[in-house]
């Protein structure tokens, strides 16, 4: 049986992919052109979100990165992005004091809602 090969390329696909469905089209999200995406051999969880680095003064790129450990089908690929897309949606608008704080929850259940993500596993 084949493996899903995770790739930064094939992670910015799902993210240009979700970017254009709601309820992200409305959030003004960047391209995937100014966002870094990165692949984990981790074990202790499904991704990551790191809010921009400023150098210099200037702009530097938000990271998203998804574990290929854990990661093994297309569903928990859009899944797993969908969530990290969340914590950048709050990085950008300056809301992301807790880590999943009341308006993330209330962002997620949006999300599950419209995509069909289970919200116990989201």
């Amino acid at each position: 049986m084949g493996r899903l090969h995770l790739t930064p390329d094939l992670l910015e696909g799902a993210y240009e992919y979700l970017r254009l469905s709601p309820p992200f089209r409305d959030w003004r999200l960047p391209d995937g052109d100014h966002v870094m995406f990165k692949v984990l051999a981790a074990r202790d969880r499904f991704g990551h979100f790191r809010g921009r680095h400023r150098r210099g003064g200037a702009d530097g790129f938000s990271e998203i990165a998804i574990s290929a450990r854990e990661v093994k089908t297309t569903q928990m690929l859009i899944a797993t992005m969908a969530h990290e897309m969340i914590h950048l949606y709050q990085d950008e608008n300056g809301t992301a004091r807790g880590h999943h704080n009341p308006q993330f929850l209330r962002l997620a259940a949006r999300v599950c809602a419209i995509h069909g993500f289970d919200p116990e596993e989201f």
